[in-house]
C-alpha cells in the first residue's frame, strides 16, 4: 500500500482524520511503502510547521515500518503521464507512479486521487 504524505501530515499535526489515518497504518503495517519524493514533502512540511518537534518526527518516521522507495526512470515516466491525465500535483504523481510500479493501492486523504485507475483508500465522508 502506497502512503500519501497527507496521511502522515494528518497524524503528525493532529488534523482531521488523524485517528483514521493512524488506524489504517496500523492495519496495513506490513505492506506500507512511500516514494522518497513524498518523504521529502513530509520532511519539509514537518520542519516548516514544527521545527522544535522535527527531530523527533523525523526519527519516528525513518525508524517506522514504511519502506521508502526512490523513483526510477519508469516511475518518472508514469508520473509525467499522470500529470497530464489526472488532476494531480507533482508529489501526488509520484504516489500514483509508485502504486503502478508496486501494483498497489493508495492510502490518502486527498480526494483528487478518486479519478485514478488504482484502488484508493479514503476516509468515509
Amino acid at each position: 500500500m502506497v502512503v500519501d504524505a497527507s496521511i502522515l501530515l494528518a497524524i503528525f499535526f493532529k488534523e482531521a482524520h488523524s485517528q483514521w489515518a493512524a488506524n489504517q497504518l496500523n492495519a496495513h503495517a506490513t505492506e506500507l511503502c512511500m516514494s522518497t519524493v513524498n518523504l521529502a514533502e513530509v520532511l519539509i512540511q514537518s520542519q516548516d510547521r514544527q521545527p522544535k518537534l522535527f527531530p523527533e518526527l523525523k526519527k519516528n518516521l525513518l525508524d517506522g515500518n514504511i519502506r521508502f522507495v526512490p523513483p526510477d526512470v519508469f516511475q518518472a515516466q508514469i508520473a509525467a503521464e499522470a500529470r497530464l491525465k489526472y488532476p494531480l500535483n507533482l508529489g501526488d504523481c509520484f504516489v500514483y507512479a509508485l502504486a503502478i510500479s508496486e501494483d498497489s493501492s493508495i492510502l490518502t486523504l486527498d480526494r483528487d486521487f478518486r479519478a485514478v485507475d488504482r484502488p484508493v483508500i479514503l476516509p468515509p465522508k
